[in-house]
């Protein structure tokens, strides 16, 4: 048995190893299904792999390459849904194109391989000596072009979901973006293989096992974080237009172009695995790097302390909150892009916003905890925090005293050890108190500057005006009815 053999059976229980989990979970949604249905044909489709690169006879070579197409037929329809649903808040109410795109997706490929199944099945080698080259008929070639453009509509839609996210919802998911990320951009690697070699393709069921490896450790990392579970965004249409995917499949398709192009002219295809292998692993190392929030803050904070830069485009940050502030459209609304905004532009995970309603604290938005776990922790929905309207600029929940600072942090639990200081940003208007905004878990537990306490506060104020502005329309509107 070979070593790329083993590759494929580990990585294929790896995969089906998940698969079980997922399916065991008490609480599955549409999502859970179709991971657990989805990491299932993975590990199918490597194992079917992996017999058919160690077949010895024809035959069975034959039997096993068509079963391993069938699978991977399987493979767009499944993952498509699943990159619809999951974490998405309308998961439950698909607009109709979407439902047609998973319908379309599942009947094509399905389609192809059943019925030109025999015009599946590899030819013979073309080259004796190696067995990484095979002929393939023109069926083989139309389905792998369709999952090439599966993948990048997979990894578009994933995208989407992670870029809406933002604080602790966003480091929950994020390896799973990620590793999912890697298994779909081999599958774009290799299936663009046996689309740039028209008379032969690779055989590189190897790239797609340790692709496999690499995304099944990184989802463990990811359950180890929440366990499989899901949060709750409303992707935006806007996120479409600054797309990463394209940029990264655009990249991809490059650099395999610039590849084959070599192994064309040199006829060195035993070095092939390990370039795309080398070219795989930059590409995780990149999208990690890219997805890292601290890695932007250090960057942020050099560029900052050696070209004598602003850490803060005022202007940029203003017409941000401006643009937040004017565009919401209800209370909720309102706290919920607050909320973004500012874990956004400090880089802290856990932001939640606390109205006050008459002496007392509402839940208006957060951006690591849903409604009602954040109304769990408050022990007391009528404990008084009348003291609240006093604050006027934001203060330091570690150092301050008081009893209304003990209130505040039984509501505000940081989720990490190193992250710094809670602070409680108080949104005045004027001399109305609307709320409170609490910041916790900051990246890398940096500690917040005078600079930030002043931008903390003029922003805190904008929304305050925001909220107050709402108010006073639904009072106007209550008046006229």
């Amino acid at each position: 048995m070979s070593p790329n053999t083993i590759l494929a059976f580990v990585a294929g229980a790896f995969s089906l190893t998940l698969a079980a989990i997922a399916a065991c979970r008490k609480k599955r949604s549409l999502a859970t299904w179709c991971f657990s249905i989805g990491m299932l044909v993975f590990g199918l489709e490597s194992l079917f792999g992996a017999m058919w690169r160690d077949a010895v006879i024809p035959e069975k070579a034959a039997f096993w390459g068509s079963l391993t197409l069938i699978a991977k037929s399987f493979f767009p329809g499944i993952w498509i849904c699943f990159s619809l649903t999951y974490s998405r808040g309308n998961a439950r109410s698909l607009p109709s194109r979407s439902r047609l795109l998973v319908v379309a997706a599942v009947l094509i490929p399905v389609g192809i391989s059943v019925i030109f199944r025999n015009q599946l099945l590899p030819v013979s080698l073309i080259d004796s000596d190696s067995d990484s080259w095979v002929r393939s008929h023109a069926a083989a070639r139309m389905l792998n072009g369709f999952q090439l453009v599966s993948a990048v509509v997979i990894l578009m839609n994933l995208e989407r979901t992670f870029r809406s996210a933002v604080g602790t919802m966003q480091w929950r998911i994020k390896f799973v973006v990620i590793g999912l990320g890697i298994i779909f951009g081999a599958q774009i690697y290799t299936a663009s293989q046996a689309l740039l070699f028209s008379n032969g393709i690779l055989v590189l069921s190897s790239i797609d096992s340790v692709a496999l490896l690499i995304g099944c450790a990184l989802i463990v990392i990811a359950f180890r974080r929440s366990g499989f579970g899901e949060i709750d965004v409303y992707p935006s249409h806007a996120v479409l237009r600054t797309s990463l995917t394209f940029v990264l499949a655009g990249a991809y398709l490059f650099v395999v172009g610039v590849l084959a192009e070599v192994v064309a002219r040199t006829g060195k295809a035993d070095a092939f695995a390990l370039q795309a292998l080398i070219v795989l692993l930059a590409f995780a190392g990149l999208a990690v790097a890219l997805l890292s929030n601290r890695l932007r803050q250090k960057i942020r904070s050099l560029v900052s302390r050696h070209f004598k830069r602003p850490q803060y485009d005022f202007r940029r940050i203003w017409t941000r909150v401006t643009h937040s502030v004017s565009s919401a459209f209800g209370q909720s609304a309102m706290c919920a892009a607050a909320a973004k905004l500012i874990s956004e532009t400090f880089n802290v995970l856990s932001v939640s916003i606390w109205l006050l309603d008459e002496d007392h604290l509402a839940f208006g938005a957060s951006t690591s905890r849903s409604a009602s776990e954040a109304n769990a922790v408050l022990q007391d929905p009528q404990q008084n925090f009348a003291s609240i309207r006093m604050l006027t600029k934001p203060l330091d929940l570690e150092k301050a005293k008081g009893a209304h600072v003990e209130a505040l942090k039984q509501i505000s639990l940081s989720q990490f050890r190193t992250g710094g200081n809670r602070i409680c940003v108080p949104l005045c208007a004027g001399s109305r108190c609307m709320g409170v905004a609490i910041l916790a878990d900051r990246v890398g537990g940096t500690p917040y500057t005078v600079e930030e306490f002043d931008l903390l506060k003029c922003v805190g104020d904008q929304v305050a005006v925001g909220l107050l502005n709402l108010q006073l329309s639904d009072e106007i509107t209550r008046g006229k009815e």
